[in-house]
């Protein structure tokens, strides 16, 4: 028997995703996925394209020739269709494969269910984008998440941004991690695996909130330079 793969049908019923990919061959993977990678580019595209995360290039407007200006530009959007491939797999594959040894399940079988919670975070950043867009100006923090809500109260920005990864979307996520993964492995104590599953989320915004403080442009200054001051 075979059945269809489907964002929104699925993104609505994990469960029954489960159930029909145990009992079922599916069909329409293959393009779902390169649609995702092609949605994705599209939306860091854009993003870079309006400005978003390219604050580091607005010097080069004064210090700079137009020249100059506009290869770097050019340089900043290709970087982030790269960086939507790098995002995109990440999500799809790496987490299907931690997931797969912290439950026993295959790892072919969780890609779907990645396929969903990828295309959900796609959702998100694409609503961010046009809010932003609408309103003509952005922020370092999202409004789906705690980050607005930390800044109010506290000054600690390693705190904000970690929050600010914790947003709606997060527990979107893990509530269809936790419905796919317990009806199709149904022996796993659920208590223990919606621990795991909220864990994973807090060491991912751990993970990106401290790499956000990793210095690459002077890295890389100081690489090109042979290490002169």
């Amino acid at each position: 028997m075979f059945f269809n793969f489907s964002f929104w049908r699925y993104v609505t019923n994990p469960s029954q995703l489960a159930l029909n990919h145990q009992s079922s061959a599916m069909r329409g993977f293959n393009i779902r996925i390169v649609f995702l990678f092609l949605s994705g580019i599209v939306i860091f595209a854009l993003r870079d394209i309006w400005g978003m995360t390219t604050e580091s290039l607005s010097p080069m407007l004064a210090t700079a020739t137009y020249g100059d200006y506009t290869i770097a530009r050019f340089v900043s959007v290709i970087g982030s269709a790269l960086w939507a491939i790098v995002y995109i797999s990440f999500h799809l594959y790496v987490v299907s494969y931690i997931l797969g040894l912290l439950t026993s399940i295959p790892v072919r079988r969780i890609v779907p269910l990645q396929l969903l919670v990828t295309g959900v975070l796609l959702i998100e950043k694409a609503l961010v984008f046009l809010v932003f867009a609408v309103k003509g100006e952005a922020t370092n923090v999202s409004f789906l998440s705690f980050g607005p809500l930390t800044s109010t109260f506290s000054d600690i920005w390693f705190l904000v941004m970690f929050l600010n990864q914790l947003t709606l979307i997060t527990a979107l996520i893990v509530s269809l991690q936790f419905s796919f993964i317990r009806t199709y492995t149904k022996t796993m104590n659920w208590k223990s695996l919606l621990a795991v599953l909220i864990g994973l989320q807090i060491v991912f915004a751990l993970l990106t909130t401290a790499v956000g403080y990793i210095p690459f442009e002077r890295l890389f200054n100081y690489i090109v330079s042979g290490g002169a001051a």
